[in-house]
């Protein structure tokens, strides 16, 4: 954490606020909790779902959409994270401090139009979240899965160009746009603009390798609230986005016989109100259908 002081406040349903640096293990409580945490003077609330029987098998760190509502993505996630027996971390990024160019395009660019330092973009964010959360847990190996969903899909597509992580698996859930291994769009809906170490053709090799995971419902096809503009040569909904990006990716992994990581999952039926996908049978292939033996576990 580049030593900065990490604090935390847990506040669990009817117990008292406690809190303390986390300089040493401090274990979320179980069930629902609010966790303020301090990240180089900058508070986000973590809204964190630990089942009863948790045992220490890993969390999952969900990034919410448009609606910022982190709380309400805590709960929905409840029964993913009984069915499974992960922790379920939702940091809040809030409209205020966080707007769409901070969110979804995670800062690379100013507002002026000139490019950003690293310390800058939201991104960082996500390592320094990662470590918080194991250094309560007492584990500085604990495993884990980065899954954002919509505009927080947005965020893991894009912010893999640039971060190399540690998680299991990167799940980008029913975006509404994304990021092409083109360098015919610009950044935010692909490589284009972005300075070549970070658009070059050995970049976009390494954004194909990555285990990636595309899921999305058959029935997300709603325009209301979908990014237009540019974005619309992407697709005309969020199902037909998101199988053009995939099969754009795979295409080009297989033309240059560059290795490919991707994976493709299909909810049939399903729209976009996260409920949909949380509670569809195909929400643990989602997650761990890449481990050969997930299909005797679950």
């Amino acid at each position: 954490m580049g030593g900065a002081l990490l604090l935390a406040l847990a506040l669990a349903p009817g117990s008292p606020i406690h809190g303390q640096p986390v300089d040493v293990a401090d274990p979320f409580p179980a069930g629902s909790s609010l966790v303020k945490a301090d990240f180089h003077g900058t508070t986000l609330d973590l809204y964190v779902y630990k089942p009863a029987h948790y045992v220490g098998d890993g969390f999952i760190l969900l990034l919410h959409g448009a609606s910022r509502a982190a709380e309400a993505y805590r709960d929905n996630a409840r029964g993913f994270a009984d069915t499974f027996g992960r922790m379920v971390v939702v940091p809040l990024f809030d409209r205020e401090r966080f707007p769409n160019r901070l969110y979804q395009f995670g800062g690379v660019f100013r507002e002026d139009g000139s490019f950003s330092d690293a310390d800058e973009r939201t991104y960082r964010y996500i390592p320094e979240l990662v470590a918080h959360v194991r250094t309560r847990e007492g584990r500085a190996d604990l495993p884990y899965l980065l899954l954002g969903y919509s505009a927080g899909a947005q965020f893991v597509a894009r912010m893999s160009a640039f971060l190399d992580l540690d998680a299991e698996r990167l799940i980008a859930m029913s975006p509404g746009s994304t990021l092409f291994p083109t360098r015919d769009l610009d950044f935010g809906l692909g490589f284009g603009g972005l300075p070549d170490e970070l658009s070059s053709d050995e970049r976009i090799r390494r954004y194909l390798a990555l285990p990636l995971t595309v899921a999305i419902g058959t029935a997300d096809r709603e325009m209301a609230q979908l990014p237009q503009g540019d974005a619309y040569s992407q697709g005309v909904h969020r199902y037909s986005r998101n199988l053009r990006w995939f099969n754009q990716a795979m295409d080009l992994a297989y033309e240059n016989e560059w290795d490919f990581n991707w994976r493709l999952v299909i909810f049939h039926g399903a729209g976009h109100p996260p409920p949909e996908m949380f509670d569809h049978p195909q929400m643990g292939n989602a997650l761990f259908g890449h481990r050969p033996l997930a299909s005797g576990v679950f």
